[in-house]
């Protein structure tokens, strides 16, 4: 005989190591062993003894983790990948859940997932990756899982709600005809299912006060997504992800999805966040100049723990406008300010604006013979209303805002500040396009929670892998450790 054997329809028993066979250094086995050494009693602990044997919990999260590491984001496209992805087969023993159980499994557990990615973050700390030197804060518009032709107003809502009523008097006077009784109930079923859902947000949007406001909306497909505008200028129904990141390793410290398109009021409760989850403070934090209000530069001032570096929106377009009033020039003595052509402002009166804070306001004694007075005074929508002489507006918190100005503007705030471009915004590319996260598949604020820290878990022990890969296996190893 010339040639071995080779019949490939022969059946054989294969015995298989899959993990001798993926390798301690690859994605799945890291993954595996760090859920294995994570204390999860609080899920194990709410599995009664009564009806069919669960799924262990820490397969269950093991597979999620794994899915956001490799971009099997959701049940269905884990399930779908079992088969090839021989890291599902192992941390799965080849006893793989349906995804159903998978999707209800995350939903369910929502906060000892959030729990597990400050373990993580802890991990983190242990392995010597997060350096307290300077935290960035920052946020990034995710596509919600919603249609943004489903966003109406009360008044397109009523209109689609009278057409489904009409189509179901037709249905029940048997003057629509199918070619089968099941497939008759089946589009009675999806419109009243239909007329349900508009009746819903019909009362929502009245209660809200939709009668005098046409601007109103609600999305009929994700009720919590709001329509907000990205880098790019484009609108969608989208959720705001905040993050926090260390600078050492781009290790994610803090995540927050949040359903306003502004970042306003969340520099310190997720400062706060990172703080809490790993377990100190940083030296410096930095953020930019969507989240600040007037009031947060006196707050920043007083707060011990950290120093802040965060511009106020009008720092950067002020210097190259003269004639901004962070360029006239106070006299304390006097209480008075000078316009740069030397034109005296005195105090009129004191007021407060649409935010509710008090500011003084000063006006200009005669801005009549000045020769860049259209450049200097704003020009009234009225062609018949007569032009005041300049004003400018002085909050109380103007000085503190002045003195971070000052801070940004030096030398070493200048350096610190450009820390946070090669921090936080790297991260926003690795997930969206790197990654391929771009939308979130759950709907409503508090699943889309869920996800985000699925993701950073991901994200975090990808850094992990990248950067402490033996020193991870060294800790492991060691009894001491419990994540």
């Amino acid at each position: 005989m010339k040639f071995r054997p080779y019949d490939q329809a022969q059946t054989k028993f294969v015995n298989l190591d899959y993990r001798k066979i993926l390798g301690e250094d690859s994605d799945a086995v890291m993954i595996n062993d760090i859920i294995e050494a994570m204390d999860i009693s609080s899920i194990e602990s709410r599995y009664g003894e009564v009806g069919n044997l669960a799924y262990d919990p820490k397969e269950m999260m093991k597979i999620l983790v794994y899915g956001y590491y490799k971009g099997y984001f959701g049940g269905r496209p884990l399930h779908r990948n079992y088969h090839e992805d021989l890291g599902l087969r192992y941390l799965s023993n080849d006893d793989f859940p349906d995804f159903r159980t998978i999707n209800v499994f995350r939903v369910k557990f929502k906060d000892e997932i959030a729990d597990a990615f400050a373990k993580v973050v802890m991990l983190c700390r242990e392995l010597g990756m997060i350096g307290f030197k300077n935290l960035s804060i920052d946020g990034q518009k995710l596509k919600a899982n919603a249609n943004v032709f489903q966003n109406k107003n009360l008044k397109s809502i009523r209109k689609e709600k009278e057409k489904i009523e009409k189509l179901l008097k037709k249905l029940l006077n048997n003057e629509i005809e199918f070619k089968s009784e099941e497939d008759e109930k089946k589009k009675k079923k999806k419109l009243q299912r239909r007329k349900n859902r508009l009746e819903h947000a019909t009362q929502l949007l009245m209660d809200a006060g939709a009668e005098n406001d046409d601007k109103l909306r609600y999305n009929l497909t994700d009720p919590e997504a709001k329509i907000m505008q990205d880098k790019r200028g484009v609108k969608n129904p989208d959720y705001n992800a905040q993050n926090a990141v260390d600078d050492k390793f781009q290790v994610l410290t803090g995540v927050n999805v949040i359903d306003t398109q502004s970042d306003s009021g969340q520099l310190f409760p997720m400062k706060e966040e990172s703080e809490k989850n790993a377990g100190s403070p940083h030296e410096h934090t930095l953020a930019d100049c969507g989240y600040p209000d007037k009031i947060m530069f006196t707050q920043m001032e007083e707060d011990p723990t950290t120093e802040y570096y965060v511009p106020d929106k009008t720092m950067h377009s002020s210097r190259d406008d003269k004639y901004n009033k962070w360029n006239f020039k106070y006299n304390e003595e006097q209480d008075v300010y000078f316009c740069p052509q030397g034109t005296k402002l005195i105090f009129v009166r004191t007021s407060k604006d649409k935010d509710g804070f008090r500011y003084r306001q000063y006006q200009a004694e005669d801005c009549g013979n000045c020769p860049v007075s259209d450049k200097c005074r704003r020009k009234s929508k009225n062609k018949n209303k007569k032009i005041v002489n300049r004003t400018i507006s002085v909050y109380p918190q103007d000085g503190a805002v002045a003195r971070m100005r000052e801070k940004l503007d030096s030398k070493d705030g200048k350096k610190i500040y450009q820390v946070r471009m090669s921090t936080v915004e790297p991260l926003h590319g690795d997930m969206q396009k790197n990654r391929g996260f771009i939308q979130f598949v759950m709907r409503g604020l508090e699943k889309v929670n869920i996800e985000y820290n699925l993701l950073g878990i991901a994200h975090n022990i990808r850094k992990i892998i990248l950067h402490r890969a033996d020193a991870l296996k060294k800790l492991l190893g060691t009894a001491q450790f419990t994540a």
